[in-house]
């Protein structure tokens, strides 16, 4: 009868050591889910091509997982990155999936808003265009030259096609600058033709050939 006893007591033992240990396990790995806004990367732009609306900075998640885990969650070990290697001039719907979000070991996505992009994007192009030279005090019988005469602009392909010309900055000579029979050169810098677009060179040198003093212009 005592062995019976002992060992009864045992087993009881044992028994309530076991569904200790396992209170204490599920308790300490409580699951929950909590909500993230976290930043949206745009990766793999074509060199050729530029987003002409505005995406979403970030983008709003549901997570799940480890209450421990998600309650120390330090900023910038969520992320979502989406791959515009695929973009195309016009218009273009992307998917954002569970995949492309980065998330600490064991945790998983059960929502994310929104969860398709439009993105419009336009085609980088280049086009020469003349030079005008926006200068004074020069006198008509000088003969100027601009090095070079043209420049290339570069930007989305509805912003170059207007652009017919290029100007300089203001440009303008000091009497102590004019020589009779003497050339003069100055670099000055373009204005830029508008938002978006660049220019190469962003510069040019300006050549004035000034006739000798009762000469012709050569």
């Amino acid at each position: 009868m005592s062995n019976f006893l002992t060992k009864n007591w045992l087993e009881r033992l044992l028994a309530l050591i076991f569904a200790l240990l396992l209170w204490v396990y599920v308790t300490g790995h409580e699951q929950s889910e909590m909500g993230f806004t976290v930043p949206l990367e745009l990766t793999n732009i074509p060199a050729k091509m530029e987003i002409v609306n505005e995406p979403p900075a970030y983008v709003s998640l549901r997570v799940r997982g480890d209450s421990r885990v998600l309650n120390n969650i330090k900023p910038g070990k969520i992320k979502v990155t989406l791959d515009l290697s695929q973009l195309k001039e016009g218009k273009n719907t992307f998917t954002i999936t569970r995949e492309q979000v980065i998330l600490p070991k064991g945790l998983t996505v059960t929502r994310i808003s929104p969860s398709s992009l439009k993105i419009f994007a336009e085609e980088v192009v280049e086009k020469k265009v003349p030079v005008a030279l926006n200068a004074k005090g020069i006198r008509a019988s000088w003969k100027v030259k601009l090095e070079p005469p043209e420049v290339t602009v570069q930007g989305m392909r509805s912003r170059v096609e207007k652009i017919r010309k290029v100007k300089t900055q203001t440009f303008s000579l000091n009497k102590k600058d004019i020589m009779p029979g003497k050339s003069i050169k100055k670099t000055v810098e373009l204005l830029p033709p508008g938002k978006g677009l660049f220019l190469f060179p962003d510069r040019v040198e300006v050549v004035i050939i000034v006739p000798p003093k009762g000469g012709k212009r050569p």
